[in-house]
């Protein structure tokens, strides 16, 4: 009786999870991680909404200063169709505290798309490339002002 009852429950586990797995978009789950200069930064693909398939995909990055020092680190977001370079974000200015991390819209580290549709972001001829312009150590970030 029990196993059946644990059987019936762990079939519709799956069947959750499996139903809100469709609903996801296939760059959503990939995260990256890259370094310069004792500088991190994870980058990962997420949906605008929840549950919402025709809104656009957000790069969302998370910068990490490793260092134990004050770092000023400049980057950009490269979007490539076929190895061709088609867009490129503003460049983002950052200051990090030794072992700080920054993310989110706040720190103008959430991304749209551009001009690019999420069916053509999913499209295996679709890169980016989370590009660190410059990391220049610094005494403080009041020097960055």
């Amino acid at each position: 009786m029990k196993s059946s009852i644990l059987l019936k429950i762990t079939l519709i586990s799956f069947l959750i999870l499996l139903s809100i797995s469709s609903y996801s978009q296939e760059k959503t789950n990939t995260k990256k991680l890259d370094s310069k200069d004792g500088v991190e930064f994870l980058h990962y693909w997420k949906a605008g909404k929840c549950f919402n398939k025709k809104k656009p995909l957000q790069l969302n990055v998370t910068v990490t200063n490793t260092n134990s020092y004050f770092v000023k680190a400049q980057l950009q977001v490269n979007y490539y169709q076929s190895g061709i370079l088609k867009e490129q974000s503003d460049t983002i200015i950052l200051c990090l505290k030794p072992n700080q991390s920054k993310k989110g819209s706040k720190n103008k580290l959430n991304f749209s798309a551009g001009q690019f549709s999420n069916a053509e972001i999913n499209d295996a001829a679709f890169t980016y490339e989370v590009y660190p312009i410059q990391i220049i150590k610094m005494r403080s970030c009041k020097e960055n002002k």
